[in-house]
């Protein structure tokens, strides 16, 4: 093991073939690209393979992803972080627009019974936010029709607005007419430990042991399965660029409420003109248009600072493959830039693995769920008939809860930004490991943007102690272990 008084030291240079790279692959059908469960081959052979569950080699390269764009700002686990290993990943499809959308309650009927299974007490995450109310809706119709007990359990963290999320909660319940149990998770970090290691690599929950509260609540009151509603943002949502559309299908009233919602963030008008204008442009201007426009995050320049310079390198080259890929895809597919947005903002996914031995369940995230999603006509997405821009922009979710539900939810999305920042300083662990393995730089700390970075390091951290106590060792670059 590297001694820390050594841990300055320039690692060795890694091994071409040991650089992880992105890249997606034909896929063998069509419910391929939204199977979440993770699975790998082995680097170069393509043979199928599975991460150790002791033991292996994990790689510092690998690793390095974890703190750029994509892993950092969408919730994407990227590169395996085991040496020799690849996470397969399904080539998407063009957004065809044919689903029906008067199916959708019973579609996601059917994927929350198949997210059950033959379990008889269910749970579910409530944040006070509109995909978990529908959701929480969606599952007790299920419950109530198929005879099982339900249960709905709360991180009370407050939103940037003051907002608790409980108090939300409790006022939908009674909307809804559920007497069901209602458990609270409180904003207390250190009350809870950490969740379980997970072999597939660092974990991506926003509040790990908040999360970990609310399954081991779930579990000590009989819940058998634990369901969230990730996925209804990426998948039911209407996209950018839609006003060509809108303006087709001779929607003036949707049209006009389009354009003043995307006026209200600043902006976004000119960029919808830019789209119908890029529509007669060829394929390559229209390219190099969308991406500064829709994805101007995207632009920057890659990598991290945290990071040593060798690993630096090897993320820099991993995420210029992401975005390549993310390109050729939309571009081999004749994606106009809105399908194009559903494609880049749905794919790859991944969802947060569970925080303990509870099953933990996404139902927007069923594979046949999500492809049939997907598919929905863009604008049916929208709808001016609703009384502010958030549930006009996520219309199909709204159509799923009864009339009146704006009158319940809060009137934006929430967000916790100070809540965030607030767990990460009770929470966060020094990456000393890290540090000595020569992954992050010894002034790691002075170079960190914001909270995620924080959050990604403390993540990283434990991940790596946990993939050593079960006797992995590092490979490519650093120190033996």
């Amino acid at each position: 093991m590297t001694s820390p008084q050594h841990a300055h030291l320039t690692p060795p240079r890694v091994a071409a073939a040991e650089r992880p790279s992105f890249r997606y692959t034909a896929a063998p059908d069509r419910l391929s690209p939204f199977v979440s469960s993770p699975a790998y081959q082995e680097t170069g052979s393509g043979r199928a393979a599975a991460p150790p569950g002791a033991g292996g080699a994990y790689s510092l390269a690998a690793l390095a992803t974890w703190f750029t764009w994509p892993a950092l700002s969408t919730d994407l686990f990227p590169a395996a972080p085991w040496a020799g290993l690849e996470r397969v990943r399904h080539a998407p499809p063009r957004p065809r627009g044919h689903a029906r959308p008067g199916e959708l309650r019973d579609r996601l009927e059917a994927a929350v019974e198949r997210a059950i299974g033959d379990r008889e007490h269910v749970a579910v995450a409530t944040s006070g936010g509109l995909d978990s109310a529908a959701l929480l809706a969606v599952t007790a119709r299920v419950c109530r029709r198929t005879d099982r007990r339900l249960l709905t359990v709360t991180m009370d963290i407050p939103d940037d607005r003051g907002r608790r999320p409980k108090t939300v909660v409790d006022r939908l319940l009674e909307f809804l007419g559920l007497r069901c149990p209602h458990l609270r998770v409180d904003a207390a970090p250190r009350r809870w430990p950490e969740p379980d290691w997970c072999e597939h690599g660092p974990r991506f929950d926003g509040f790990p042991r908040l999360h970990r509260g609310m399954a081991e609540l779930a579990a000590d009151a009989g819940a058998q399965v634990l369901l969230h509603g990730s996925g209804a943002d990426q998948l039911l949502e209407a996209p950018g660029y839609m006003a060509a559309r809108l303006l087709g299908r001779g929607s003036l009233g949707n049209l006009a409420a389009y354009l003043r919602d995307a006026s209200a963030g600043g902006g976004p008008p000119l960029r919808e003109l830019t789209a119908v204008l890029a529509g007669r442009l060829n394929r390559g201007i229209s390219s190099a248009l969308y991406w500064p426009t829709a994805w101007p995050q995207r632009t920057r320049e890659p990598g991290s600072a945290l990071l040593t310079e060798e690993v630096h390198e090897q993320a820099c080259a991993w995420e210029q493959d992401y975005r390549r890929e993310s390109a050729r895809v939309a571009a081999e597919a004749g994606a106009s830039w809105a399908e194009a947005l559903m494609i880049h903002r749905t794919f790859p996914y991944d969802v947060v693995v569970p925080a303990t031995e509870l099953p933990e369940a996404a139902p927007y995230y069923d594979p046949a769920f999500a492809e049939y999603a997907l598919h929905l006509p863009p604008a049916s997405r929208y709808s001016a008939a609703y009384e502010n821009e958030y549930l006009r922009r996520k219309r199909l979710v709204a159509d799923l809860l009864p009339e009146g539900i704006g009158s319940v939810l809060p009137p934006y999305r929430q967000r916790g930004s100070q809540s965030y920042a607030r767990y990460w300083r009770l929470t966060r662990v020094e990456p000393s490991l890290a540090v000595e393995r020569g992954l992050l730089r010894l002034d790691w700390r002075t170079r960190c943007r914001d909270t995620f970075e924080v959050a990604t390091a403390s993540a990283v951290e434990l991940w790596l102690r946990g993939a050593e106590a079960r006797g992995a060792r590092v490979a490519g670059i650093g120190a033996t272990a």
